[in-house]
């Protein structure tokens, strides 16, 4: 790094340097740029305040490039307390419009992060207003980063007047030896270093491609020092799993279960998270990301990444076995043995109502297996809770089944109950043990067959009549349901944030202004909860405006957004009661210099 020389011991020239961060924070240099006196604790804590340890909420994958950074500009020297206005040039080298992360960094500490958003080739001023009361007198390293690029300076915090200017160096170049001010740092850095021995949580994660049916993945290893969890999430940013609680130490082969299953191929983000509570569930998402937040390293979440190809159907063998092995004979539960014949393509149904239950059970009101399986239940995270399933089911139609938890619910929850086939015919249930290859899921159209119910936690009985008595019952026709969260929010007007929404058959999500014009609509969403959703506007805003969200259906099934307004038109809204959903945001139009 090329710093000149310190001048009377205080003043040092600011050197602008271009690094490629690869992702991680800028660490302070040792030798003639440590700070020289005190330490910048009290400056970290307030950055911690400031940015409430939050983590970039657009995605951080590779498949576009990183904004580019380039003209910092800050003043070399200030007066303790006083405010230091730091700008850069952010440029989008891509040729789509985008919303990436900028960080401002005081010795490699995120003071401030904001989402930035920026039209093809388009280059902008990005602004940050710095506070430096609470900085001991001396000399800072700070910088403006983005995910892969990022520029450097050093700040000397000084209550010696500056009207010696910095150009006086230049008559006497030789001052350099003289530049033995330097070794008044050394003496004070020694006893700074060795008292802070805090270590910081690590953690490691190896997430390889993989073939899989779709409904889960696995992380071939992680080692987490304080034990946690590994989320996964999709290209969007979006938590789309979640493993069981993981102790401390080193893990391999583990499986995540995904919540909204993959219909086609995707690369998946694996990233490990604490578990800052203490209590063995992942909290991240309903806490809005308070509790159980990610590992880093230098102020940048731990992650790997993986292609996942996705399977077609499990396999179709598994219907010719049970013909073979007849399996006719433990058909004494279910009496509609005629359904034996699911020769073609293997359905089910299953309806599981919200209920109140004791903690211990819960009971799914009905089922009907084409091919036989089991019935087992989800957390509203995606991963199964434990061996809550039941046993195996012959092909058929059933009522009433309860299934054990292994662990009591303590409080009130959302449960997911799935129909898995019996593909391998042995009756038992192999879809973890075999890592999915085996008693993958019913599927229909490529998502799973499931239902969810909410479970409320009460003293009374669980539910009167718990006996697998199969029956035939009428399939529920259930209406498309959708919620949406869109929140008063500040940006520069190229594209807006969604910061939540449910879709039970998926879709999209359409941003219209207040004539009902439609100024944009996202890429097309699967089935399930989304987070952070980056939805780009056809024209940037000029001004601030009052915009609505609208979750739409993707009725003809192309994963396009073909809407038209017309009442006979493809893609229409997700409705509720007749009305449709939405909801209003006040979008201000940020102006940057």
């Amino acid at each position: 790094m090329k710093v000149r020389p310190q001048i009377m011991g205080v003043i040092l020239v600011a050197a602008l340097i271009t690094v490629a961060a690869s992702g991680i924070g800028f660490a302070a240099p040792n030798s003639d740029t440590q700070a020289l006196t005190g330490s910048s604790e009290t400056f970290q804590q307030q950055a911690q305040v400031q940015t409430g340890d939050q983590q970039c909420t657009y995605p951080a994958n590779g498949t576009y490039e990183s904004f580019d950074v380039s003209n910092l500009s800050a003043p070399s020297t200030v007066q303790p307390g006083a405010a230091v206005t730091v700008t850069a040039d952010i440029s989008n080298p891509n040729d789509a419009p985008l919303i990436q992360c900028v960080e401002f960094r005081l010795e490699g500490d995120v003071v401030e992060r904001r989402g930035w958003a920026l039209n093809p080739g388009e280059t902008e001023t990005i602004t940050f207003e710095v506070d430096t009361s609470g900085l001991d007198e001396g000399t800072y390293i700070h910088g403006v980063e983005t995910r892969d690029m990022g520029e450097l300076a050093t700040l000397t915090v000084s209550s010696e007047p500056t009207e010696t200017p910095t150009e006086t160096p230049t008559p006497t170049p030789n001052e350099t030896p003289t530049a033995t001010p330097t070794p008044t740092a050394t003496p004070n850095e020694t006893p700074t270093a060795t008292p802070t021995p805090t270590e910081e949580p690590t953690a490691s994660v190896e997430f390889n491609d993989q073939t899989s049916n779709g409904s889960a993945v696995i992380v071939s290893n992680a080692s987490l020092s304080e034990g946690g969890f590994i989320a996964i999430h999709n290209e969007s940013g979006a938590v789309i799993g979640a493993s069981e609680y993981l102790e401390p130490g080193d893990s391999e082969r583990i499986v995540v279960t995904l919540s909204v299953p993959l219909t086609a191929n995707a690369t998946l983000t694996a990233m490990p998270h604490l578990d800052t509570n203490g209590n063995q569930q992942l909290d991240f998402i309903t806490s809005d990301g308070a509790e159980d937040g990610p590992y880093t390293e230098n102020g940048t979440p731990v992650t790997d990444d993986a292609d996942v190809a996705v399977e077609m159907e499990p396999t179709e063998t598994p219907t010719e076995t049970p013909t073979e092995t007849p399996t006719e004979t433990p058909t004494e539960t279910p009496t509609e043995t005629p359904t034996e014949t699911p020769t073609g393509d293997q359905t089910a149904t299953v309806e599981f109502n919200d209920q109140t239950s004791d903690g211990t059970t819960v009971t799914v009101a009905s089922a009907t297996l084409s091919a036989g399986g089991f019935i087992v239940l989800h957390r509203e995270d995606g991963s199964i809770i434990g061996n809550a399933r039941t046993g195996y089911l012959a092909p058929g139609e059933y009522t009433n089944l309860e299934i054990s938890l292994p662990t009591p619910l303590a409080e009130d929850a959302t449960l997911t109950a799935m129909a898995h086939l019996d593909t391998n015919g042995n009756q038992e249930f192999d879809f973890i043990d075999s890592e999915q290859t085996d008693d993958g899921p019913y599927t229909v159209d490529g998502v799973a067959v499931t239902d969810d119910a909410n479970v409320t936690v009460g003293a009374g009985e669980p539910t009167e009549t718990p006996t697998e008595t199969p029956t035939p019952t009428e399939t529920p026709t259930e209406e498309p349901s959708a919620s949406v969260q869109f929140d008063d929010q500040s940006v520069p007007g190229i594209a807006v944030l969604v910061a939540n929404a449910t879709l039970s058959e998926g879709g999209f999500l359409v941003i219209h202004d207040e004539s009902g014009a439609v100024l944009g609509a996202s890429a097309y969403l699967p089935p399930g909860d989304q987070q952070s959703v980056a939805v780009t506007l056809d024209e940037p805003l000029a001004e601030n405006a009052t915009l609505t969200a609208m979750p739409h259906l993707d009725t003809n099934g192309n994963q396009q957004y073909d809407f038209d307004g017309s009442e006979d038109t493809e893609d229409g809204p997700y409705t509720e009661d007749g009305e449709a959903v939405t909801d209003d945001a006040n979008v201000t139009v940020e102006t940057n210099g």
